[in-house]
């Protein structure tokens, strides 16, 4: 009886550990390391597209979206088990954090921002796949972004 029992965990063991081992090895973050803040004010938000559609502003269209505090003139934003993929970000350095990015009367960003791959055109909002970065399984992805205004 003691043998069945041992026979039967061993089993049970043998086909949890390979799963497990498999899971961890395709789990990957994505760090954001925010720079050039003007001041501290606020909060940043990072707001992380696996598609076209909505970015860089629809937050209901975000595949995940993170706030962080700021600390000096550097924030950072982690996006914890992120699969393989492209993706693109936005990064807002919201000064007076209601969670959008204001604008003047003319549609002109009035706080920082920057998309992913340091792109801020100066005319239009920034593209997907000007923005895009390849996240690869098993590989941490650490992007550096330098908000402008």
């Amino acid at each position: 009886m003691c043998l069945i029992r041992l026979l039967t965990a061993t089993l049970i063991l043998s086909s949890i550990v390979p799963t497990v081992a498999a899971a961890a090895e395709a789990a990957t973050s994505v760090r954001v390391e925010v720079t050039g803040l003007r001041n501290t004010t606020g909060q940043v938000g990072c707001l992380l597209f696996n598609a076209p559609e909505g970015f860089p502003e629809d937050h209901a269209r975000a595949y995940r979206e993170v706030a962080a505090p700021i600390k000096g003139a550097q924030a950072s934003c982690d996006f914890k088990d992120t699969p393989p993929g492209t993706y693109a970000l936005i990064v807002l350095h919201d000064e007076n954090m209601n969670g959008k990015m204001d604008k003047n009367f003319l549609g002109i960003p009035t706080e920082g921002y920057v998309a992913s791959n340091n792109v801020r055109p100066a005319m239009s909002a920034p593209k997907f796949k000007e923005s895009s970065f390849s996240v690869k399984a098993g590989v941490d992805t650490i992007i550096n972004a330098k908000v402008g205004y």
